[in-house]
C-alpha cells in the first residue's frame, strides 16, 4: 500500500506541475482526457481561494508573501504560499482550480467546472469569526450555490445544469474556526454556555441540519450527491495554539481531545445521512490523522519543522497572519505550516494525495478517486 501511495504521489505531483506550468503560460491545465466533473468547495480559510477579497473582511490573504509559489508570485487570497488541497483535486479532475464564487470572472464557461464558496473566518455556527466582520456564513455559501445553479442554467439550460450539479464533487472543510475563532476566544459566550463535549454535540447537530434535505434551499435538494466532509484537524498542533497555550513547542493535548471528540460524533452523523438521503454518498475525510502524521513524523515526508510556521511573528512564528512584516523561513518545503493556522503547499499536496488515493483509514467508505469514478 505504501508503494502504491508513493507512486500515486509522484503521478499527482507530475500532473500538478505540468498543469501549473500551463497556468504560467496562460493556458488551461489539467488532464482533459479524464473527463472532468465540476467541483464545489465549501468551508473556511483552509480552502478559501479568494472570496474574502471581495468582502469587507479582516481575514484576507491577497498580499505578499502569501502566494509566493503561485504563478507570478501573486497573493490570490489563499492562506498559503501556493496551492490548496482543493486546487490539486481540481487538477486531478482535469481542470484549472475553480474560481471564487464572488470573482467577477466566474461566468460563462468558467461556471462549467464549478465554483469555490469557502470563506476565511467562517464556521458551522453563524457567530463564529464575528471578529473578522464580514465572511460568508454557511447559509450564505448555500445561497450563493443556489444563485450559481441559476446562472449555470441560464448558460447551458436547466437539464444540462442539473446533470452538471448531480455529477459534481462537493467538498466541505469546516469546523476548526468554531474553536479557534469562537469557543477558545477570551470571554467566549459559547465556552460559558457549553462544556467541550456539549459544544461538539451542538456543532455536529447544526452541521447535520445544514447538510440534510429539510428545505428546498439545501444542497441535497439542489442536486448534490457526491459529498466529501473533512473532520477537524489537530488544532492543538497548529503554531498559533502552540505559541499561545503550548509548553516547550509541544502540541496542546486538551485541544486535540476536543477535536477528537468532535470527530467521534461527526462520522456517525455522516453514516446517518448516508442512510437517510437516498442516492447521496457522504465520504468522511480523516484530516486529523493525515495532518497528525505530518506533524509527528516530519522527516518521513521531507519536512524538518512541524511546530513552527514558515511565516509569522513571535515564538514558533505563531502570532498574527503572514504579512510583509513577518519573519519568513528560507525553505518553505521544509515546513508543514505556512502561517500560524494553515499548511504549506507541500503539505497540501500530501493531504490531497491521501484524499485521492488513500485507504479507508484516512478516507471512507472510499477515496476521492473512487468517488469521482462513480456515474
Amino acid at each position: 500500500m505504501q508503494k502504491l501511495l508513493a507512486l500515486s504521489l509522484v503521478i499527482l505531483l507530475a500532473a500538478a506541475e505540468t498543469s501549473h506550468a500551463k497556468y504560467r503560460n496562460g493556458g488551461r491545465g489539467g488532464r482533459g482526457g479524464r473527463g472532468a466533473k465540476a467541483i464545489f468547495i465549501f468551508g473556511d480559510s483552509l480552502v478559501d481561494s479568494g472570496n474574502n477579497n471581495y468582502l469587507n473582511s479582516l481575514a484576507k490573504a491577497n498580499f505578499a508573501p502569501n502566494g509566493e509559489d503561485w504563478p507570478n508570485h501573486l497573493g490570490t487570497g489563499r492562506f498559503c504560499n501556493g496551492r490548496l488541497v482543493a486546487d490539486y483535486i481540481s487538477e486531478y479532475m482535469g481542470t484549472e482550480p475553480v474560481l471564487p464564487i464572488l470573482d467577477p470572472k466566474n461566468t460563462g464557461r468558467n461556471l462549467l467546472r464549478g465554483a469555490n464558496f469557502a470563506s476565511a473566518g467562517s464556521g458551522i455556527l453563524d457567530d463564529t469569526g464575528a471578529m473578522f466582520v464580514q465572511r460568508l456564513r454557511v447559509s450564505e455559501q448555500y445561497n450563493l450555490f443556489r444563485r450559481y445553479k441559476g446562472q449555470l442554467a441560464t448558460f447551458v439550460g436547466g437539464r444540462a445544469a442539473d446533470r452538471i450539479v448531480a455529477a459534481g464533487l462537493y467538498s466541505f472543510t469546516i469546523g476548526g474556526n468554531d474553536y479557534i475563532n469562537n469557543y477558545l476566544q477570551a470571554l467566549s459566550a459559547r465556552a460559558r454556555q457549553y462544556t467541550p463535549p456539549q459544544y461538539n454535540t451542538l456543532l455536529v447537530s447544526t452541521f447535520k441540519q445544514q447538510l440534510k434535505a429539510s428545505s428546498t434551499r439545501d444542497l441535497y435538494n439542489m442536486g448534490a450527491r457526491k459529498i466529501s466532509v473533512g473532520n477537524m484537524g489537530p488544532i492543538g498542533c497548529i503554531p498559533s495554539q502552540i505559541t499561545q497555550r503550548g509548553v516547550n513547542g509541544q502540541c496542546v493535548q486538551n485541544l486535540n481531545e476536543y477535536a477528537r471528540d468532535y470527530n467521534s460524533k461527526l462520522k456517525p452523523m455522516l453514516d446517518e445521512l448516508n442512510r437517510e438521503l437516498r442516492g447521496a454518498l457522504f465520504v468522511y475525510v480523516n484530516a486529523y490523522d493525515i495532518l497528525s502524521d505530518l506533524v509527528s513524523n516530519p522527516g518521513k515526508n521531507g519536512f524538518t519543522v512541524s511546530n513552527s510556521a514558515c511565516c509569522g511573528q513571535g515564538n514558533y512564528n505563531g502570532l498574527f497572519i503572514c504579512t510583509a512584516f513577518s519573519t519568513i523561513c528560507n525553505d518553505r518545503t521544509k515546513y508543514v505550516f505556512w502561517d500560524p493556522y494553515h499548511p504549506t503547499e507541500k503539505a497540501n499536496i500530501l493531504i490531497a494525495q491521501q484524499t485521492l488515493f488513500g485507504g479507508t483509514n484516512v478516507i471512507s467508505p472510499m477515496n476521492l478517486r473512487q468517488l469521482l469514478a462513480l456515474p
